[in-house]
Formats: C-alpha cells, structure tokens, sequence
C-alpha cells in the first residue's frame, strides 16, 4: 500500500505476485545495506592500529561503541545523515537486533585482534626479548604462549601458528636451567 508507493515501488504493478516481491525483497536489501554500511565503517575504526599490538602484552580490544559518536561522523553516500536516518540509527541502536549485531561484530574484532596478536608473538625475536630476564619472565612468557594455543583453537588460526609457537617453546625452554626444564617440560606437551 502506502509504504511501498512512499518507498518508490509502485504496488499497482499488474505482473506476476513473484515479481512484485522480487521486486520488495529487493528494495527492502537495498535499504538495509544502506543502513548497515554506515556502521560497518564505524566499528572498522574502532579497531585498534596493528602497530598497538605487543607480542608479549595482552592484545587491545574494539574500542567501545558510543552511539552519539556514530551520528555525528556517520555519512550516507557522501553526504550527512539526514534527520529521519538519525532517528532509524537511533531506535535501531537501542533494539535488541542491535545490541546482537554489535556483539557479533565485536567478537569477530576481538578475534582479528588475537589472531594477529599471536601472529606478532610468532614473528617475535626472543632472543632479543630474553636479554638480561629473569627465569621467571621466561616462565611467565612460556605460560603465557601455552595459553596462546588455547586461543588458537578458539578463534582458528592457521597451523604454522601452532608450529612456530611450539619452536618459541622449545627456545625458551632451552633457555632455563636443566632442572627447571625437567620440571617444565611434562606442562608443554602439545
């Protein structure tokens, strides 16, 4: 009726009833990816930079969503938003679809950021890093790679990664003491 002649479909259209919602089905995707867009832009710049991320801290997570943030900078095809779409965002921001959409997109950066968190500890030069540290930060390091593979099989990272961590073990076990080692090495079998 009324929202499809407003919507620039003209529900009068005499063709087949499969046309007709060919041509809704159509329009109504053209209007959510209009609606989508936008955001999709805004939460990829709330990633962190690459360069933020340390091998040997925890990784940086999506920086919040703040909604106010998001109309103020949001554009629609090169141009502002107007004030209907401002109050679409807005309404759609408080709704439930939302709060699961985002959280889908914030699980996926999180992620990201772990895979290439455990991509930067595997291109990590430990001898470098292990100059002048005590056994126990090497410990710690050993402990905190043995965790990385945990998440690895979280989030899926490709087997290479599995293999150089494993290497990393290996140095730096090969770093402790003798006895240390016989005591450390039944914890690390992979």
């Amino acid at each position: 009726g009324e929202g499809l002649k407003s919507s620039g479909i003209n529900a009068e259209y005499g063709g087949p009833g499969e046309v007709k919602d060919l041509m809704v089905r159509r329009h109504l995707t053209d209007l959510t990816h209009s609606l989508v867009i936008p955001l999709e832009q805004f939460v990829s710049g709330l990633m962190p930079l690459q360069k933020s991320i340390c091998p040997f801290r925890q990784p940086p997570l999506l920086q919040p969503f703040q909604p106010e943030s998001f109309l103020a900078t949001a554009k629609m095809e090169g141009e502002g938003l107007k004030s209907s779409w401002k109050d679409l965002y807005r309404r759609f921001m408080r709704s439930p679809n939302f709060e699961l959409w985002f959280q889908t997109k914030r699980n996926e950066a999180n992620q990201r950021l772990e895979i290439l968190h455990i991509q930067e500890l595997c291109d990590a030069d430990l001898y470098s890093w292990m100059a002048g540290k005590h056994e126990v930060q090497i410990v710690d390091l050993l402990l905190w790679i043995r965790d990385r593979f945990d998440v690895l099989d979280r989030v899926g990272g490709h087997p290479a990664m599995r293999d150089n961590l494993k290497s990393h073990i290996d140095t730096l076990l090969n770093m402790v003491p003798a006895d240390l080692q016989n005591t450390l090495k039944p914890a690390f079998k992979f």
